[in-house]
């Protein structure tokens, strides 16, 4: 008696065998091609660059260090990337970098994404100070939401609560990938 095995079966073992030694081997797929070719892009905003999103903000900005003089204050600042041979990018980190020895206040950093074609933002992620002796104190996250297509452009958002607390600026680090 002769055991039979259709043909398709014999095929298929091959070729899961062959699959299965060559990522044994650690063979190179589309996949690891395409991270080979993503680049890491690092940039610093320092606190010059925060402009107040309202007049009646007191506040004092020396270029390295923002504060309030009184009360509390919002701060804007575009993050400055291009698009090099991609049609977007994606922000994988962002650092908050301040001083904050004060148990009533806080720094907050937001991350927006903005669409200005049709006046929408998203949220794509925040952080804030807690009380801390550290000078400056690295607050990091990783925002939620991280594509940000050619068509949208991404900002920071600072809030200073008090003037006991200051601002130096914050780092972002985003990838391409053409």
């Amino acid at each position: 008696m002769t055991l039979r095995i259709p043909r398709i079966r014999v095929l298929a073992a091959a070729l899961a065998l062959t699959m299965a030694s060559a990522v044994a081997l650690g063979a190179a797929t589309d996949a690891d091609a395409d991270q080979a070719r993503v680049t890491v892009h690092r940039v610093t905003i320092p606190a010059a660059e925060f402009i107040p999103t309202h007049s009646d903000w007191t506040y004092d900005n020396n270029g390295y260090w923002l504060r309030t003089t009184s009360g509390y204050g919002n701060f804007s600042a575009g993050i400055p990337y291009t698009y090099p041979g991609t049609s977007h990018i994606f922000i994988t980190k962002v650092e908050l970098l301040a001083y904050d020895n004060d148990a009533g206040g806080s720094v907050c950093l937001d991350i927006y994404r903005a669409e200005p074609g049709n006046g929408y933002e998203t949220l794509m992620g925040w952080t804030c100070t807690s009380n801390s002796t550290w000078d400056p104190q690295s607050q990091a996250f990783w925002p939620g939401v991280r594509r940000v297509n050619a068509g949208q452009r991404a900002y920071l958002w600072v809030s200073l609560d008090n003037p006991n607390v200051t601002f130096y600026g914050a780092r972002v680090t985003y990838t391409t990938n053409p």
